[in-house]
């Protein structure tokens, strides 16, 4: 098992009971060897549609141009590009759990929270009014950064994939679905985010620019319009 060799390798020290679970991944709590937190993301290996859904999002990405027809091996692969994005993603000073390993179909990174208590998701938070603009301002300038950083659109952004420390900062997560900037449906899915953002944000009373101004803002061009 994925689990035991990485305990075997010295990845893992310590591993804990589950923190989430979903339809697709289940997140453990675990200690390194140094008794660092790391959140362990396991993919499941059930559903052949699982392969069917992700795979525009692999598509005419140039890290990962063999895409395996295999399930298992795309599940593995499916890792390896979340992995993959948070490395990149971490190095542009984007606020994500720090990667550590992947293997198989497990994901080890930083564990955010404490005392193997993870810290609340956006939509699970009820805030001061005051809070939401310096929150909102954070997020578009995280959607900056990874865009510009590491050239990647979350595809997936909205108020239940950002978790909020107890200093109100943001931390984003779930980037498995994250795409290059030159990928096809880039523009559709950095539109969508920005949808996402501003409709919850005007719901807690911020305002927000409309999302074609931020895709502008963002990208220095209009929406499904080719770069120079």
């Amino acid at each position: 098992m994925t689990i035991y060799e990485l305990m075997n390798r010295g990845f893992i020290g310590e591993f804990y009971g589950v923190v989430s679970a979903g339809k697709e991944s289940r997140i453990y709590y675990a200690l390194n060897r140094e008794g660092e937190p790391l959140a362990v993301k396991i993919y499941l290996i059930t559903s052949a549609e699982f392969r069917k859904t992700r795979s525009i999002y692999i598509a005419h990405d140039p890290r990962f141009q063999k895409v395996p027809r295999d399930f298992r091996d795309f599940i593995y692969l499916w890792a390896r590009r979340e992995y993959r994005n948070l490395e990149d993603a971490y190095e542009a000073g984007v606020p994500v759990p720090k990667p550590y390993f992947v293997r198989n179909n497990v994901l080890g990174m930083r564990f955010i929270g404490e005392d193997g208590r993870r810290y609340p998701l956006l939509m699970e938070v009820e805030l001061e009014p005051e809070i939401y603009p310096r929150i909102y301002e954070q997020v578009i300038e995280a959607v900056k950064k990874l865009y510009r950083g590491a050239s990647l659109i979350h595809g997936d952004l909205s108020e239940y994939n950002i978790f909020i420390t107890p200093e109100d900062e943001i931390i984003l997560i779930d980037l498995s679905q994250a795409v290059r900037v030159e990928q096809p449906v880039a523009d559709e899915l950095l539109l969508r985010d920005l949808r996402n953002i501003a409709r919850y944000f005007g719901k807690m009373g911020v305002e927000t620019p409309e999302p074609e101004e931020l895709f502008a803002e963002i990208t220095g061009r209009s929406p499904f319009e080719k770069p120079l």
